[in-house]
């Protein structure tokens, strides 16, 4: 009983220390957390301690005036193990600044006591919007935001290149009307030249085409006259320099220039570049053409020519393109004099020869078949790097199936091809796989060197595309050595 006894008090005994020992451990542990919390929540005051950004500059394409940027981001990052407050958040230029900003779901251009906890950030989004200036030349608009954290002052640079121009918002033209080039143009959506108006397109004139936008000569005409020193540019609207490793390297920024059943045009000295398709010549109107006199159409997507109505082209560069330089198809009345079609693409590989030519087109398992009037190349190039010498299509129905005459003739031509040039019907002196030795052709620079264009073509042009004369016999291509 004794035993008993003693052994119940010493169990009651060491209950009551478990239970004291437990309570004790419990409070040291919700003590240590209270304190670790605390110290948590403790806002960092260190004056060396210092707000991260995700960029440091912020850079915008070309915004031209009145027309809003996109909308651009970047984060501010606490990477400290406590909050941090942001005592203020200042545009530099305030209420006179170019830009707007948002931090955190709230516009403005003043922010106070901005809090970030430990190990978070917070986004802000820029825009930018500029004021017209009224002259035609390109301006730097530079801001910053300005961040004062603990005594520290942190600044997010702002650039943009702004521009004052003519805005051209899914117009059609009813009346012809003549585009001046004491400011550029902008092209959003598209500008469609109606029925029988002529668009004139004055020498100088800067054509900035947006995304997916397209310049549609309807049954209508186009007269864009540059001359060698101000010449006529169509081109993207993407023009920030920083963006680019070579100026204008980004390809398919606009649909192009496309013409449908129009009537006589002409475009001299232009340059367009960065299209989807360059130049669409659809079917025009009987006894009509389009007239390109030293154009040069570098950097699109798909193609840079393709004809399928009537065309002259004289002294014309057709450069570098994903796929064709040029597609000649379904027929109409088409001449080339000493042009040249060079493709040496380097965006992606490209899959197709550098030119083609055919009489008929399929869709929906029907063929439509349309005879050339006429295809002829006089003095032209057609070269590329292909390894296998094979960069011509040829794709005919019955080249005689109408009677007449053969439907196309290359005349001292330069060409890349593993197809027999014997046939005189098609083929009169002609020279394949010789290298024209182009300077640049990555950068479309085709200006030929001591090579295979020298000095066998017929003379039927005074000057070439740069206005220099011709010799007799003279270079083939659009350029003389």
């Amino acid at each position: 009983m004794m035993n008993s006894y003693v052994f119940s008090v010493i169990d009651l005994f060491l209950h009551s220390m478990m239970r004291r020992f437990t309570l004790f451990i419990l409070s040291f542990v919700i003590l240590l957390i209270a304190i670790s919390s605390c110290r948590k929540d403790t806002i960092l005051t260190d004056g060396s301690a210092q707000l991260a950004f995700t960029q440091d500059t912020i850079l915008f394409d070309t915004v031209f005036t009145t027309i809003g940027s996109v909308t651009k981001h970047f984060k501010i990052l606490n990477e400290h193990n406590q909050p941090i407050n942001i005592s203020a958040v200042d545009l530099a230029s305030g209420t006179n600044s170019n830009y707007r900003i948002n931090i955190d779901g709230n516009p403005g251009v003043s922010f106070n006591n901005i809090e970030i906890p430990a190990n978070d950030s917070l986004f802000v989004f820029v825009e930018a919007t500029i004021d017209p200036t009224g002259i035609n030349t390109p301006l730097i608009v530079e801001d910053s935001i300005v961040f004062l954290t603990n005594g520290n002052e942190q600044k997010v640079w702002l650039h943009a290149w702004g521009q004052d121009a003519y805005f051209h918002n899914r117009e059609q033209i009813a009346v012809s009307t003549s585009w001046s080039a004491d400011k550029p143009h902008v092209i959003y959506g598209y500008v469609f030249v109606d029925s029988a108006q002529t668009l004139t397109i004055q020498s100088g004139v800067t054509v900035y085409s947006h995304n997916n936008a397209i310049l549609y000569i309807n049954k209508a005409s186009l007269q864009a006259d540059g001359t060698l020193g101000n010449p006529i540019t169509f081109r993207g609207d993407r023009l920030a320099p920083f963006l680019l490793a070579e100026p204008d390297s980004v390809s398919g920024q606009w649909r192009g220039i496309w013409f449908n059943e129009a009537l006589n045009s002409t475009i001299t000295h232009t340059e367009i570049k960065n299209a989807i398709v360059g130049i669409q010549v659809d079917t025009l109107q009987a006894g009509e053409f389009v007239n390109l006199n030293k154009v040069k159409v570098n950097n699109s997507l798909y193609a840079s020519l393709i004809g399928q109505g009537n065309i002259i082209a004289r002294n014309c560069l057709f450069g570098n393109a994903g796929n064709y330089s040029g597609i000649i198809s379904y027929g109409g009345d088409q001449s080339y004099t000493h042009c040249t079609f060079g493709n040496y693409w380097t965006e992606s590989d490209r899959t197709t020869t550098l030119f083609a030519l055919t009489d008929y087109f399929t869709f929906g398992g029907a063929i439509y078949y349309r005879p050339f009037i006429k295809a002829d190349f006089i003095n032209c190039i057609f070269y590329g790097p292909d390894a296998n010498d094979n960069e011509i299509t040829l794709d005919t129905l019955d080249r005689n199936l109408s009677g007449t005459a053969p439907e196309f003739h290359f005349y001292n031509c330069l060409l890349k091809t593993n197809l027999s040039t014997a046939n005189s019907d098609y083929y009169s002196n002609c020279v394949t796989n010789s290298n024209p030795v182009f300077t640049n052709p990555a950068i479309w620079d085709f200006h030929i060197g001591s090579g295979g264009a020298e000095n066998f073509g017929s003379f039927n042009l005074t000057d070439d595309i740069e206005n220099i004369t011709r010799l007799d016999p003279p270079d083939v291509g659009c350029y003389e050595r």
